[in-house]
C-alpha cells in the first residue's frame, strides 16, 4: 500500500494525551490501535459525513495499522498522523457517488442493462473539497488521544462542497455495478411498522463500506428508541408476537442479508427468527435483537461497496453496488430448500460468466410453530 504524505508537525494540534503509559522522551511512532497510548474505544467508532439526509460512514478500525507519532516533550502534547490513504479512498468513493446525484434535474437513472448510472449533459453535481480532508485529519489528531471515544460527524455544508458542471452529452458512470439486490413486500403492515422499516432503511442508505470494513446492521440503524424515530409495532419474542418499539426492523436486516450475499460479501453473523416470517422463504431471514442477535458482514473486495436501502410503494429494496473489476464476471445467489414445514437448509451458489461453478452449504434454520397472535401485533 502506498503511503500518503504525512501531516506536517506544524499542522499538528496540541492535545492532552490520555495514555495508559507515559510517552517516552523524544516521542514514539506507533499505530492507531496501540491501546497503551490511544483509547481502544476508538476502534469501535466511525467517521460520519452527512448531506441532505444521506449518511456515509467509515470505521476508524480501518486505520488501525496506520502509523501515528505521539510526543509530549515540549509540554504541549502532539499527535501526527503518518498516513492518510484510507481517508482518500473514502472521500473518493463519496465523490464517485456524488457524480451520479444531479441537483438541477431529476435523479440519474441506474440502467440495469448497462450496469451504469446515466445522466444528461449540462447538469451539475457536488464534489467534496479539500476542507473535508483537512477537517478529518485535524479532528483525528485532536481526538485520538484526547476525549472519550465518539463518532466524528460532519454535516457537509456549502463550505465543504464544490459544484461541478458535467458538459458531456451523455455520461455513463460504470465504476459501480449492481451486484446484489433483494426486494420484499410490507403490504398490509401497520403505519408504525412501515415507519420503522423506513427509518432503519434510511440509516443504511448510501452507506459506503470500505475494503475490509465490517458492518453491524444493529449498530448502523441505531438503538430502537422513540428518540431515534422508532414506533411500537409487532415483533417476535421467544416464539410469540408482541408489541415492541422498532417492530419490523428485521425485515430490513433480512432483506439486507439476501442483498449482501447475492453481491458476494462475507456474512459474519446471521440468526433465523424464532418463527417464520411472511416476507421471505424459510432459511433466508435474518433476525436482529439488541444485545443478542445481529447481522454482520464484511466487504471482502478491493474497492469500496455502496449499499442502497429505500422503499418504493409497498416494497423495501436493498441494492449492493460493487466495482465491476472486482466481480470479474462472477455473480452469486443465496437460496434455501425446505427440509420440513418449519426448517430449511440454505445454500450459496457462485456463477462465472453465467455458468454455475460451485454451490456451498450455508447452514440450517429451524423455527417454532406460530402461536395465536395478539390481534394488535403482526409479524416482525
Amino acid at each position: 500500500m502506498l503511503l500518503a504524505a504525512p501531516v506536517s508537525a506544524a499542522a499538528a494540534m496540541p492535545i492532552p494525551v490520555s495514555a495508559a503509559e507515559a510517552l517516552p522522551a523524544g516521542g514514539i511512532t506507533t499505530t492507531i490501535s496501540d491501546s497503551r497510548y490511544i483509547d481502544a474505544g476508538w476502534m469501535n467508532q466511525n467517521i460520519i459525513l452527512t448531506l441532505d439526509g444521506q449518511v456515509w460512514a467509515m470505521g476508524i478500525n480501518t486505520m488501525k495499522d496506520y502509523p501515528v507519532f505521539l510526543s509530549n516533550d515540549t509540554g504541549i502534547p502532539q499527535c501526527i498522523l503518518g498516513e492518510t490513504e484510507v481517508i482518500d479512498v473514502f472521500l473518493n468513493a463519496i465523490n464517485e457517488q456524488l457524480k451520479t446525484q444531479i441537483f438541477q434535474s431529476d435523479s440519474p437513472v441506474f440502467d440495469t442493462g448497462t450496469g451504469s448510472y446515466i445522466y444528461n449533459s449540462g447538469q451539475t453535481y457536488y464534489q467534496l473539497n479539500a476542507n473535508v480532508k483537512n477537517w478529518l485529519i485535524t479532528s483525528l489528531q485532536q481526538q485520538f488521544a484526547a476525549g472519550s471515544p465518539q463518532p466524528l460527524t460532519l454535516e457537509l455544508s456549502s463550505g465543504y462542497l464544490t459544484s461541478v458542471v458535467n458538459e458531456g452529452v451523455l455520461t455513463y458512470s460504470p465504476d459501480f455495478v449492481l451486484a446484489g439486490s433483494c426486494t420484499t413486500s410490507f403490504s398490509g403492515s401497520s403505519s408504525n411498522r412501515i415507519n420503522n422499516i423506513k427509518v432503519a432503511a434510511e440509516h443504511l442508505n448510501n452507506m459506503i463500506i470500505m475494503p475490509g470494513q465490517e458492518v453491524s446492521v444493529s449498530t448502523a440503524i441505531l438503538p430502537r428508541t422513540s428518540a431515534n424515530g422508532y414506533r411500537e409495532a409487532g415483533a417476535y419474542l421467544n416464539g410469540e408476537t408482541v408489541m415492541a418499539i422498532g417492530g419490523g426492523i428485521c425485515q430490513v436486516s433480512s432483506t439486507t442479508y439476501n442483498a449482501v450475499k447475492n453481491a458476494g460479501l462475507v456474512v459474519l453473523e446471521r440468526h433465523p427468527h424464532s418463527m417464520p416470517v411472511h416476507y421471505l422463504p424459510l432459511g433466508l431471514d435474518a433476525a436482529i435483537s439488541s444485545g443478542s442477535k445481529d447481522l454482520r458482514f464484511r466487504n471482502n473486495y478491493s474497492a469500496p461497496v455502496i449499499l442502497q436501502a429505500y422503499t418504493e410503494g409497498k416494497k423495501l429494496i436493498i441494492n449492493v453496488l460493487v466495482w465491476d473489476h472486482d466481480l470479474n464476471g462472477r455473480s452469486f445467489k443465496l437460496w434455501a430448500k425446505n427440509t420440513g414445514s418449519l426448517s430449511a437448509k440454505t445454500y450459496f451458489t457462485t456463477y462465472q460468466d453465467g455458468k454455475e461453478v460451485s454451490t456451498d452449504y450455508v447452514g440450517n434454520s429451524t423455527y417454532m410453530a406460530p402461536k395465536p397472535k395478539n390481534t394488535e401485533a403482526e409479524d416482525d
